[in-house]
């Protein structure tokens, strides 16, 4: 028996979201939708929207670059995850590369469904942000964010307190301190 697939193009319009990217109709046995998500603190997260028939909805945010060297103790950071936030998990691709997973049911799919799966690949990217930095950026050198505003604010806005109040409490990283070496204190470059 064939599934009737959900609305994807109207569910994320609704959502205000621009897909940049699109594989199959409604019409198909399986189709996608990419979507760029920003959360409070990681941004450009690449989302990819995909229901197949007979199997359902999932969503799996592209967490780190393409044939990126992932040191084992970040790796097994994202695998800790697995059990530490409800309803997602950390994947690789046949490429190495890392994806953050949530699947949503078909039969219940509708635009507050859709928006609280989005807003939970963000809620965990963002907690995970330093200690995944790794597996994020090049070298663990994370860009620098600070002036950028989130593209689907309203989507967070909407969304986030309710999926935070089903994980565990959190609280964001103290930035570290960076020390001078003792070459920069001898030159007078101290901070």
């Amino acid at each position: 028996m064939t599934e009737q697939p959900p609305p994807l193009d109207d569910l994320l319009d609704e959502l205000g979201l621009e897909v940049i990217d699109a594989s199959g109709t409604p019409s198909d046995p399986a189709m996608s939708r990419d979507v760029m998500l920003d959360g409070l603190r990681r941004f450009d997260l690449r989302t990819t929207v995909a229901w197949v028939d007979g199997v359902g909805t999932s969503l799996w945010a592209y967490y780190g670059l393409e044939a990126m060297e992932i040191p084992k103790r970040i790796y097994a950071r994202m695998l800790r995850a697995n059990f530490d936030y409800p309803f997602v998990k950390f994947a690789m691709t046949d490429d190495d590369r890392p994806m953050l997973m949530t699947e949503l049911p078909t039969s219940a799919i509708d635009r507050d469904e859709l928006g609280r799966g989005l807003v939970r690949l963000t809620v965990v990217a963002d907690r995970l942000l330093e200690e995944t930095a790794h597996a994020v950026a090049d070298r663990g050198v994370l860009p620098d964010w600070s002036d950028r505003v989130s593209r689907n604010a309203a989507l967070t806005d909407a969304y986030r307190a309710e999926v935070e109040s089903a994980m565990p409490g959190w609280e964001p990283p103290i930035p570290k301190v960076r020390r001078s070496g003792i070459l920069a204190r001898l030159l007078g470059r101290a901070r």
